[in-house]
């Protein structure tokens, strides 16, 4: 009789303890996302923007936050089938599918980067015919439209790796957001690297899977909440 009671005390205490334990938000990164946007590690997402941000979205929603990393190419297509909620830091030409989209909020631009002895690029028809560092599977269209069939790509797993390419004397030029040129220029003093154009300036957004068991109408309003009461901004700040 004890051990009966036992039982049905242990299956009651479980229950209950299911039932209190908050619901998931589970935000997909990629591969080929570096820091400051991701710091990811065998498979984990460990920190960055990404982490910070959907930490931030999930508490304000009263959910856990839970990460889920996924190959680049395979980031739009993890989304149309729900095993995310969302994903952050992405425009719509970035990534194939149907999507509920928040609000244009995380400040960034696309330039060209290159050694400092480099000769400096004017305009994007300087780079026809050149050999240019790219991430795989990254889509370029300012860049595509303008140099067409002599757009000489590049690919590596990673912006990262690109700018290493560079400073080897391998590329002499690679194509980088902002702020992850900015982040990787105080890292690491060894890369000597030089900004050069900026060709694309942008807000990144987040997308959210039509399959989501969350109301995008709340995500969407917890986000404009941390943009309007400065959170996001200080979610930056700490990467600058």
């Amino acid at each position: 009789m004890n051990k009966r009671l036992a039982a049905l005390l242990a299956c009651s205490l479980l229950s209950l303890a299911a039932r209190a334990a908050p619901a998931e938000l589970v935000m997909l990164a990629s591969t080929d996302q570096v820091m400051p946007v991701a710091a990811i590690k065998n498979g984990e997402l460990g920190g960055g923007i990404l982490r910070d941000l959907g930490e931030a979205i999930a508490k304000r929603l009263g959910r856990s936050a839970r990460f889920v990393v996924v190959a680049g190419d395979k980031a739009g297509w993890a989304l149309s089938k729900g095993k995310a909620d969302g994903m952050c830091y992405l425009l719509p030409y970035w990534i194939d599918g149907d999507f509920d989209w928040s609000q244009p909020f995380l400040p960034d631009a696309e330039l060209v980067a290159s050694v400092p002895g480099a000769p400096p690029i004017p305009s994007l028809k300087a780079l026809r015919g050149k050999a240019i560092g790219t991430v795989a599977a990254y889509r370029y269209p300012r860049v595509e439209q303008v140099l067409g069939q002599r757009f000489m790509r590049v690919d590596s797993e990673t912006m990262e790796i690109n700018l290493r390419r560079v400073v080897s004397g391998e590329l002499q030029y690679a194509l980088v957001s902002q702020i992850v040129l900015d982040y990787q220029l105080r890292m690491d003093k060894q890369l000597t690297l030089r900004p050069g154009l900026v060709f694309a300036s942008f807000k990144a957004q987040c997308a959210f899977s039509r399959h989501s068991s969350v109301p995008f109408a709340e995500v969407d309003r917890v986000i404009k909440g941390l943009v309007k009461d400065g959170t996001v901004e200080r979610i930056l700040a700490s990467y600058r």
